[in-house]
């Protein structure tokens, strides 16, 4: 795989006035933001990205703007942080997304560094990481395990074509819910188990004050663990029976207490103590419905 820089070479181009908008906007790691943004139900725009550097909202400023001038010298140098690694990153990443699915072709994997939208995103065209995020400038190492993350939902989307299975807006099709719950669970477990090995190493579980850093100081916590899992189970349970409505289901997947990443991850590592590291690359292909049904009982460890 490849990490790419010129995205946010680019942007910090734009807001020192020496590269048009639309050259940015034209950048392929933006092509990621756009592709996500469908999913999601965003409209996303070349005009929205001068918006937000003009501090209007808009959804290109969902994430990643704010103090964006304050934060120019220190985006920089972030930047020269990772010129400086990037062939070790490189080879850390790619070693870790062999490490989940070793028959996949990372070769074609692009990490993109930007400036704005999103935190991190990752879809069939590739993974993208915008600098300008505190957690990133105050601990460039978490840039690293972010990037993997991201990589990691490339890998998943080639596999299991999630958006071209339930269309470009699945969050609104209530048929299939079920199916897009557990495949974005599924997605998400391996993403935060995938830098798992990476922050062990670097004996950094949970550093840092941030939802990512939380999302492994739980694998700690048993109790936490026991809440996580009761909320879990109720919410599949409740989508068994019922459809919800779309904000309700993006709540569950994405926002506090991130029960995909968490529940997800804790159920990999449990699946790797019991059964080894075999079952759980095998389990990275494997139709996410059956993925859950077959290795759910690893989390009996966390119910009463």
């Amino acid at each position: 795989m490849q990490i790419d820089p010129s995205a946010a070479e680019l942007f910090l181009g734009y807001v020192d006035d020496e590269v048009s908008l639309e050259r940015v906007w034209e950048h392929p790691a933006y092509d990621v933001a756009r592709e996500h943004a469908s999913v999601l139900g965003r409209d996303l725009e070349c005009e929205d990205l001068r918006k937000a550097v003009a501090d209007e909202e808009t959804a290109f400023s969902f994430a990643g703007v704010e103090n964006l001038r304050a934060n120019r010298d220190r985006i920089e140098g972030l930047l020269d942080h990772v010129r400086a690694r990037q062939s070790e990153w490189e080879a850390r990443i790619d070693r870790n997304l062999e490490r989940i699915a070793p028959d996949a072709d990372t070769a074609d994997v692009t990490l993109s560094l930007g400036i704005g939208y999103e935190f991190g995103i990752g879809t069939r065209r590739g993974a993208y990481v915008g600098l300008n995020e505190p957690l990133f400038l105050e601990r460039p190492r978490q840039l690293l395990y972010a990037g993997l993350h991201e990589c990691s939902h490339v890998l998943h989307e080639r596999v299991h074509r999630t958006i071209e299975e339930f269309g470009s807006e699945p969050m609104e099709s209530r048929s299939v819910q079920w199916q897009v719950f557990n495949a974005i669970c599924q997605g998400e477990a391996y993403a935060t188990y995938a830098p798992l090995a990476v922050r062990e190493a670097d004996g950094n579980l949970g550093a840092g004050d941030h939802p990512m850093c939380e999302d492994y100081r739980v694998l700690e916590d048993d109790a936490r663990l026991c809440e996580l899992v009761e909320e879990y189970d109720s919410f599949r349970q409740r989508l068994r029976t019922e459809s919800v409505p779309r904000e309700t289901l993006f709540e569950r997947i994405f926002a506090e207490p991130r029960l995909p990443y968490r529940v997800g991850c804790a159920l990999l590592v449990g699946l790797e103590e019991r059964r080894g590291l075999e079952a759980v690359q095998e389990g990275f292909t494997r139709d996410p419905v059956e993925f859950f049904e077959a290795y759910d009982s690893i989390l009996d460890r966390y119910r009463s």
